[in-house]
């Protein structure tokens, strides 16, 4: 039997801000952790002020704001007002933020520099420092540890023209497309996007739990719509676990003709984004 131990714990940066007259020398800091944040997760985070002699400063009257920066574009990615828990001795000096899962979910797993700062009365801002060398960025690792990275959409645009044999109508068939059921599990969500211009007909979108499918008979239905000179994108859901899906098309057949073979009359089914 393993044994595995789990660690839920509070994670505290020191700010150095020297709002107290009284400081009388300057303790140097050794060493500053990095800011580690999960993407795409809530981040908790509580800000010690201190003054440079590590001494806690009260901050109960004051008010701070966090932003953090990409260097490398140089342009602000995230900003958030701190939460001032200052209200006894205990928590002289004492700040949090908070960072909601949508605060980070589109940021790229890389370095940042942030900073707090402080809003003066006249609305102009005062730096605080990362540490006692005056350094006022820090920086902020955002880590993709725990959240699934989106991976893009497969693009459907080939199509074979078949004719159905019991319908005798043509059907455009597409290729079969991997759905990744390794990665799924038994509820799996399938997403499908369809493009369409002008287009007269049904489109089917079909799956298979077959590793080699065949190009009739193994595939089950799942989404079936008909259109009428509709253009835009309509969308459609499932789940489920699969091995392949496939998309058809079965243009509408033009008034007094036998085939449904008038492009002109059906208009176009552009293509399938398609994500599992």
């Amino acid at each position: 039997m393993q044994n595995l131990p789990i660690y839920l714990y509070d994670r505290t940066f020191d700010v150095t801000l020297d709002l107290d007259g009284t400081t009388i020398g300057v303790n140097r800091s050794m060493y500053q952790p990095e800011l580690k944040l999960q993407r795409g997760l809530k981040n908790t985070i509580r800000i010690q002020f201190k003054n440079s002699d590590q001494k806690r400063i009260s901050v109960s009257t004051q008010t701070f704001v966090f932003s953090m920066y990409d260097v490398l574009n140089n342009r602000m990615v995230l900003e958030k007002p701190l939460e001032i828990l200052e209200t006894t001795t205990a928590t002289r000096g004492l700040a949090l933020l908070n960072l909601t899962e949508s605060d980070t979910v589109d940021l790229e797993p890389s370095h940042y520099n942030f900073s707090v700062r402080l809003i003066n009365e006249d609305g102009t801002f005062s730096p605080t420092y990362s540490n006692t060398y005056y350094d006022v960025a820090g920086t902020a690792q955002v880590l993709n540890d725990v959240y699934p990275r989106l991976q893009p959409s497969q693009e459907i645009v080939s199509f074979n023209k078949v004719m159905n044999s019991v319908t005798d109508l043509y059907e455009h068939i597409s290729g079969n497309v991997y759905a990744n059921p390794e990665y799924n599990g038994n509820t799996a969500l399938h997403t499908i996007a369809l493009y369409m211009t002008g287009f007269r007909g049904t489109v089917k979108v079909q799956v298979t739990l077959a590793n080699t499918p065949a190009h009739f008979g193994k595939y089950a239905t799942v989404y079936e719509n008909t259109f009428d000179q509709f253009t835009g994108i309509d969308y459609a859901n499932f789940s489920g676990v699969y091995s392949y899906i496939r998309v058809m098309y079965i243009p509408a057949t033009k008034p007094a003709e036998s085939l449904n073979d008038d492009p002109d009359y059906y208009g176009k089914f552009d293509k399938a984004l398609y994500r599992s």
